[in-house]
């Protein structure tokens, strides 16, 4: 009994270890590209560490929580300080809830097929948005600060935007995502603020949602504490490797190589390739054919696009900063 105890023990340190370095370098390359991590750790906990549909999404919510609450702190250091956390707490009046329901939304699909349908339908635009990513030029973010006022925010803008909080919430609970691809949008465009702040204080709110949500897990008994804790501690040691890093790298062009690749692991997670040549059997070489068969229909259409507008652009792109902020997916 003692020996079957040992190996249990050796077996889960081993894979709180593995998961803490795998998390390291999902850290390390999110705060590289500004992505949340929830994109890169839902599908890639349920291929590589065979989690559950319903614990994956749970655990890359800790990991978002860590984040947050890291990225949080750094900009509010940061002056002039471009988090407003007015504008953050009161998205996360609607972010909160829709985080809870996202969470018990989850809990009533008990199909496991149905989820990863739900994760790679959801998660593909954000791949794929991804590829399309372009160098922006840093503004002068004291006088776009000084320019904003939550005055100039209409009432159908408030009520759209809090609608968005509410979305943003449901994607959080539900896939584990950061939120950055609904929030980002709804602070820039339907409230004005400038794209540094809107980042930040997108961060700020995001520290209420995936804490609710992960309370909700923990009460559900959705996520393994030690795994999900590792994972936290692992993206936080590789955020901050990764902040370093940002600014020796060009941020667009790792951002667009990574929607290339992150895309395959999705089409996996979907059994696409499984379902299209081995339907009856277990994933191997006829699945993983079709996987890449089906990512190369996918993407080459997509680059071979990409590229021409890239050629069409070139003579009216303006360069713009090394170290430029990207957005958060």
């Amino acid at each position: 009994m003692a020996a079957v105890q040992g190996d249990q023990m050796q077996e889960l340190f081993l894979d709180i270890f593995l998961i803490s370095i795998f998390a390291i370098g999902v850290g390390v390359l999110s705060s590289m590209i500004g992505i949340g991590g929830g994109t890169v750790n839902t599908p890639l906990l349920l291929i590589l560490f065979a989690f559950t549909e319903q614990s994956a999404p749970a655990t890359a919510l800790v990991g978002g929580l860590f984040v947050s609450i890291a990225a949080s702190i750094s900009y509010w250091k940061q002056q002039p300080r471009p988090t407003i956390p007015k504008i953050g707490l009161i998205l996360a009046v609607l972010t909160v809830p829709g985080s809870l329901f996202g969470v018990f939304l989850r809990t009533l699909i008990t199909a496991p097929y149905a989820l990863r349908l739900i994760f790679g339908i959801t998660l593909m635009p954000i791949a794929l948005k991804m590829l399309f990513a372009k160098k922006r030029g840093k503004g002068d973010l004291v006088s776009e600060l000084s320019r904003w006022n939550m005055s100039q925010i209409s009432r159908r803008q408030m009520g759209i935007s809090l609608l968005g909080a509410f979305i943003g919430g449901i994607s959080a609970g539900l896939l584990g995502l950061g939120g950055g691809a609904v929030i980002v949008p709804v602070l820039c465009v339907l409230m004005g603020l400038p794209m540094h702040a809107a980042v930040a204080t997108s961060m700020f709110t995001m520290m209420f949602t995936a804490a609710a949500g992960t309370a909700y897990n923990i009460i559900l008994g959705s996520i393994n504490l030690y795994f999900a804790i590792a994972l936290g501690i692992g993206m936080l040691i590789g955020g901050q490797i990764g902040a370093r890093l940002a600014c020796r790298v060009n941020a667009v062009q790792l951002k667009q190589i990574f929607g290339l690749i992150i895309i395959l692991p999705l089409i996996s997670m979907m059994k696409l390739g499984q379902m299209w040549l081995d339907p009856e059997g277990v994933r191997g070489i006829l699945s993983t054919t079709g996987d890449v068969i089906i990512w190369l229909a996918i993407v080459v259409p997509i680059g071979l696009l990409r590229l021409y507008q890239l050629r069409q652009q070139s003579t009216l792109d303006e360069p713009g900063e090394p170290c430029d902020l990207p957005t958060p997916e």
